[in-house]
This record gives structure tokens, C-alpha cells and sequence, in this order.
């Protein structure tokens, strides 16, 4: 069994914690259920620094594969070109537009080429499009992305340690849900002692000159800004 880190419980251990404060273990099968979703809602709903990962690619034509848990691209420069043909480069990024954009960029009359100066996420095939088509050439890259950490094969969920660091909080969001299911009177309470300690930990996430220097916009309701190109 993998070492588990300082601090930090198994998805097991922290059902068994609340679940013991609670004085009801025969709700472990929902409690399993619960953490679940609630890490999902976790990870999806806040921007988590822990989250943001890097990771390389090798680009050889129009399209390249995202990995596997990637949510979104970190900012403007998420897309690093690092070296075409095996020749370095430097302080070589290429800008995301819209696919929309990128499909009107990318028409008959474009000429292929590296390194491309746009790309385009399609979330659905999970892969990145280049304009210009930078085929017959091989370019390494680095993305650095927001992840979405994979759930663990259910023989392996009671032993996994989730990414999200704060467990006692987790313990604490099991316990409220076991009282709201047994309709217990402390179950408020202890729902609003719940929000507190989150909201504790967002601000501890987001210390002095940690924060993005910009806000981004909500991308459902904003377009990709026009960058002059």
C-alpha cells in the first residue's frame, strides 16, 4: 500500500471519521456516492492552484490530442512552442481563438507552416487545432492546463487519497450530509460550519500576489477577445 501523505486520508478513512461522528455506518455505500460528486463539484466549481499542471506535446499536424484529464488552458500563454525540428526556440507561444475563428483562418489560400501562430480546443475530441497547419514539420510543446483529477477504479476507491489536500474539510462535508440524511437538528449548524471552514481554505489558497494579475471573463457569456492578428 502506497505511503499516504502527511495530513492527508484515504477516501475509506474519511467516511469512517464522519460517519463514526455521525453514529450511523450504514450509510457508507451513499457517503461513497457523496464524496464523489462532491470532489467533482470541488474541482469544477473554484479555481484550485493545485490544479494546474504542464504537460508536453509533439505536434506533426493539424491536430494534436489534449490529455486525458485536461478542464482548460492555464492562460494566454498555455500553448509554448519549445522547438521546431529540433531546433529551440524561444518565448514562442501561439494564441487560442474560438473554433469558429480559427475554421474562418483556416481557409483554402492559407499555407502551412511552424510554427502556427493560432489554436483552437475542441473539448468533445478533446484535441487542439493549429493554424497554420504545421504538417511535415515536428514541433515540441508544452501545455500548461487546469486538470480534472480522474475517479479511481471502484476496487481502488477506498485506498485513494483524493488531490484535494484538505481532508478534514472533506470529513467535515460527509458528516453534514449523514445528518441531513438522518434529519439531525445539529445538521445545520454544522452545514454552516462546513461553509466557514471552505471559505477559510479559498482564502488561504489565494495569498498576497498569488492571484492571476487578470480577471478572466466568464467564457459563456464572453467571446475570445479580438487581439489585432
Amino acid at each position: 500500500m502506497p505511503t499516504i501523505p502527511q495530513g492527508r486520508y484515504t477516501r475509506q478513512r474519511i467516511r469512517d471519521l464522519a460517519l463514526n461522528r455521525a453514529g450511523n455506518r450504514a450509510l457508507d455505500a451513499d457517503a461513497a456516492d457523496f464524496l464523489s460528486q462532491h470532489l467533482f463539484e470541488l474541482y469544477t466549481l473554484a479555481d484550485w492552484p493545485f490544479l494546474y499542471v504542464s504537460a508536453p506535446l509533439t505536434i506533426t499536424g493539424a491536430t494534436v490530442d489534449l490529455p486525458d484529464d485536461f478542464v482548460s488552458i492555464q492562460d494566454d500563454h498555455g500553448m509554448q512552442i519549445l522547438a521546431i525540428d529540433g531546433q529551440p526556440t524561444a518565448n514562442t507561444f501561439v494564441a487560442e481563438l474560438s473554433p469558429e475563428e480559427l475554421a474562418a483562418r483556416s481557409g483554402p489560400g492559407m499555407q502551412s507552416g511552424a510554427p502556427p501562430s493560432f489554436y483552437a480546443i475542441s473539448r468533445s475530441a478533446m484535441q487542439a487545432s493549429f493554424s497554420p497547419d504545421p504538417s511535415g514539420h515536428s514541433l515540441d510543446a508544452l501545455v500548461r492546463y487546469r486538470r480534472l483529477p480522474p475517479e479511481p477504479l471502484p476496487a481502488d476507491e477506498p485506498d485513494d487519497v483524493p488531490v484535494f489536500p484538505y481532508h478534514n474539510y472533506l470529513v467535515q462535508a460527509v458528516f453534514v450530509f449523514a445528518l441531513e440524511h438522518e434529519r439531525d437538528p445539529r445538521a445545520q449548524q454544522e452545514a454552516a460550519n462546513r461553509e466557514m471552514l471552505l471559505a477559510s481554505i479559498r482564502r488561504g489558497q489565494a495569498p498576497l500576489r498569488s492571484q492571476r494579475s487578470d480577471i478572466p471573463l466568464d467564457p459563456l457569456v464572453f467571446r475570445t477577445p479580438y487581439r489585432g492578428w
